[in-house]
């Protein structure tokens, strides 16, 4: 059984653009964990994007403080995990001063018996007025003994903000995949072609 840990902290100076990308592979004996702490100056911007597509138990931490005014953090994640997988993420960002936007989006496709987990927090401070924040965790459960566990949270003591967030935790369209078989489609092809469309908004976030 391998374990391993990283803790890296980013300083984001002004007008500076940073773009972090993680890719989670390993194999079903690996114990990951991972705490990201980010600071942004004025009109900085940063993207993160993580993607799991094996490992045994995969645990992140992400803190980002944007801290100048005009700053900008984009979170994407997306989680493939089957077996006895465990992937939890947890993340919070802190709007400290106005005019700052962040956007969040985490996906996950869980199987077997896989576990994953959720928890995301976006904190506007009272001087942070003209906050722009979107938070969305979205979770497909391909199996009836997998879990999926969300998390998705505001709080804000600003009044002139504009601040959204959601989570929803569902199953496989029977009816989508009734209408692929029924056009001579191969059930487990088709059921992979629905779990990749439900990841794809993340996955077009990505450049790399």
């Amino acid at each position: 059984h391998d374990a391993y840990g990283l803790f890296t902290r980013i300083l984001i100076g002004e007008g500076a653009d940073v773009k972090v990308s993680v890719l989670d592979e390993t194999n079903q004996h690996t114990t990951r964990f991972s705490n990201l702490l980010v600071r942004q100056d004025v009109n900085s911007r940063f993207t993160l994007n993580e993607l799991t597509l094996g490992s045994g138990q995969s645990r992140s931490t992400t803190d980002v403080l944007l801290a100048g005014g005009g700053a900008y953090v984009e979170l994407n994640g997306a989680v493939i995990a089957d077996g006895s997988q465990l992937a939890d993420h947890n993340i919070e960002v802190v709007h400290a001063v106005g005019g700052c936007q962040s956007d969040m989006l985490y996906k996950y496709v869980i199987g077997d018996s896989s576990v994953g987990a959720f928890a995301g927090k976006v904190l506007v401070r009272q001087d942070a007025q003209q906050t722009i924040s979107q938070q969305t965790n979205a979770n497909l459960c391909t199996s009836d003994t997998a879990r999926a566990f969300s998390q998705s949270m505001l709080e804000i003591y600003a009044d002139d903000v504009k601040c959204n967030h959601g989570s929803t935790v569902g199953k496989l369209d029977e009816a989508a995949l009734l209408y692929m078989r029924q056009r001579g489609i191969e059930e487990n092809e088709a059921r992979l072609l629905l779990q990749h469309a439900f990841v794809n908004e993340v996955l077009e976030r990505i450049d790399l």
